[in-house]
C-alpha cells in the first residue's frame, strides 16, 4: 500500500511541474470535462476512417467494427466502443505530438506529473510499444485518461473517456495492440 501511495504522491508532484505538450491547439475537449490545463486532452480532426483502419500522422491501428464505431470527429473522441450499457462507456482519440517536454521520455513525462487531479498513473504494454498514462476524474461518473509513447523525436498520444477503465482497459489494449507505426517515425 505504501509503494502505491509513494508512487502516486511522487506521479501528481510531477504533473504539476511539467506541463504535458500533447496538447495542441488543434482540438477541443468533451462538454463536461474541466480538466486543468496540465492534463493533455487530444486535438480532433487530424485522424481518419475507412472500413475499420484509423489512420493518422505516422499510424494506424484496425478498430473493428462490431466493436468500434467513428464518431466522425463529434465530440472529443475519434472511436466509442459499442455499448448499450453507460457505465461501460469508452471513446478514444490518438494524435502525434512533437511538444519535446524539454526532452524527456514519455514514462518521465507522465511519472513526473505533477497534478491534484491525477488520481492513478500506469503503464500498458502492447506488442508495438509501452504507453504511460494518468488518470483524472471528468465528473463523478466519467474519467479521462492520456497516453503517452515515445515515437521518434515526438510522442504518440492516446486521448481516453471512460465510466469504467476496468471493464474497458483490455478492450483499450486490444485496440492498441494492431498499432502499426510508419517507418519514417520510429
Amino acid at each position: 500500500m505504501k509503494k502505491h501511495l509513494i508512487t502516486a504522491a511522487l506521479a501528481a508532484c510531477v504533473m504539476l511541474a511539467a506541463p504535458c505538450g500533447c496538447a495542441e491547439s488543434k482540438g477541443s475537449v468533451s462538454e463536461t470535462a474541466p480538466a486543468p490545463q496540465e492534463i493533455v486532452t487530444a486535438p480532433q480532426g487530424s485522424a481518419e476512417y475507412s472500413n475499420g483502419t484509423y489512420s493518422g500522422e505516422g499510424f494506424s491501428l484496425y478498430a473493428d467494427p462490431s466493436m468500434w464505431k467513428y464518431s466522425g470527429g463529434e465530440g472529443s473522441c475519434d472511436l466509442m466502443l459499442n455499448t448499450t450499457n453507460d457505465i461501460n462507456s469508452c471513446g478514444i482519440s490518438v494524435y502525434v505530438s512533437d511538444d519535446d517536454h524539454g526532452g524527456k521520455s514519455a514514462q518521465e513525462i507522465v511519472m513526473g506529473a505533477d497534478n491534484d487531479s491525477i488520481v492513478f498513473t500506469g503503464a500498458l504494454a502492447t506488442a508495438a510499444c509501452t504507453f504511460y498514462y494518468y488518470e483524472w476524474a471528468i465528473s463523478d461518473a466519467l474519467h479521462g485518461r492520456t497516453y503517452f509513447t515515445d515515437y521518434g523525436d515526438k510522442y504518440l498520444c492516446v486521448y481516453a473517456e471512460s465510466s469504467n477503465f476496468g471493464y474497458v482497459e483490455n478492450k483499450i489494449a486490444d485496440l492498441l495492440g494492431s498499432l502499426e507505426l510508419s517507418e519514417n517515425s520510429k
